[in-house]
């Protein structure tokens, strides 16, 4: 361990915390960038221990750490919680390893006083390898690791959604209002394939100092999925965004929802390969999940339901004028000739 961070372990809790965000800012740096692993591992033992420390006070739950750029930090509208997460790059293998800290704030009463809890997200890579992931509610100790990234066109990095559920309480079934997130993330796991996750994540009333990864409310076809992996290859791109899709190609009716592209796999004298995953990829095809209020299914109102073969719609093309490119290309065209080039 590098004695300068051994002693801002040891003066950790009497630093204020822009003296703190600024060792933060500098040991991740470290542990993003610098090439030996067992060194950046010994550093990531320092920095997730200070996110703790740091985290655990009460006043550090409203403060931005916006200069610590390599942790993603977002938090839903209802600033029920923040999560912070982060990776470390074995660069001989081209390895990824995810690290997180989420920070669970709640009261039990509008009169009464908050409380803070400080959960460490402990990864376990080896679940996205699994069958059945989409359709399993994980807790903190199993979590599937990622980079939490901010949604374009939307205020807050954690998208909120409402509705309701029919909940066994006993001997009896109740109806109750359910609150559940959802986080859009990356994670690059080796050298042939990435994974891009679209993850949900509630608390139990009863429990509200724990967390749960996985709510039944993603409805592709008639069974929902807690969450959803989309594999592609590392030589390929696959977005996964904020958005809206329109039913067909000029309609002025704009329906908002995640878009994703949709995922195919590469095949060789059609047959698939033996193992197809690291050759996923879009096809050019969309697809998205959208929010429907009023949509009951199996119990639960206000799902997110899948939608194949959508059109994006992008409102940065509404000003489009082709003449403008039309006039651009001209006046480049006489410059290079101006200078006796030919275009």
């Amino acid at each position: 361990m590098c004695p300068v961070w051994g002693v801002v372990l040891w003066w950790s809790q009497i630093l204020s915390l822009p003296e703190i965000e600024k060792e933060l800012a500098t040991i991740g740096r470290f542990v993003l960038h610098h090439e030996e692993t067992r060194a950046k591992d010994s550093a990531n033992q320092v920095f997730l221990y200070l996110w703790k420390e740091t985290l655990s006070r009460p006043e550090a739950f409203s403060y931005p750490f916006d200069s610590v750029e390599t942790v993603s930090n977002i938090c839903p509208p209802d600033s029920a919680f923040r999560i912070f997460t982060w990776q470390l790059i074995d660069f001989p293998s081209g390895t990824h390893r995810y690290y997180g800290i989420l920070v669970r704030r709640w009261r039990e009463s509008k009169k009464s006083s908050w409380k803070v809890k400080v959960l460490e997200l402990k990864e376990k890579s080896e679940v996205l390898e699994e069958e059945d992931i989409e359709r399993r509610t994980l807790t903190q100790d199993e979590w599937v690791g990622a980079l939490y990234y901010h949604p374009r066109y939307t205020t807050h990095g954690v998208l909120m959604y409402k509705g309701q559920a029919l909940v066994p309480r006993g001997s009896r079934i109740q109806k109750e209002r359910l609150t559940y997130y959802v986080l859009l993330g990356w994670n690059g796991y080796d050298r042939k394939r990435n994974f891009k996750i679209i993850e949900t994540l509630f608390f139990n009333p009863k429990e509200p100092d724990k967390v749960f990864f996985g709510a039944p409310v993603l409805y592709v076809g008639v069974v929902p999925k807690m969450r959803i992996i989309l594999p592609y290859a590392e030589t390929t791109a696959l977005s996964l965004n904020k958005g809206w899709y329109v039913r067909k190609i000029g309609a002025k009716k704009r329906h908002e929802a995640i878009i994703f592209d949709h995922v195919s796999t590469s095949r060789r004298g059609g047959r698939v390969w033996e193992d197809p995953r690291p050759f996923f990829g879009a096809d050019g095809t969309y697809d998205a999940l959208e929010f429907q209020r009023k949509k009951r299914l199996e119990g639960r109102k206000g799902v997110l339901v899948y939608k194949r073969n959508v059109i994006p719609y992008a409102p940065e093309i509404e000003g489009y004028d082709p003449r403008v490119i039309w006039r651009q290309r001209e006046e480049a065209t006489k410059r290079l000739l101006r200078y006796g080039l030919t275009p």
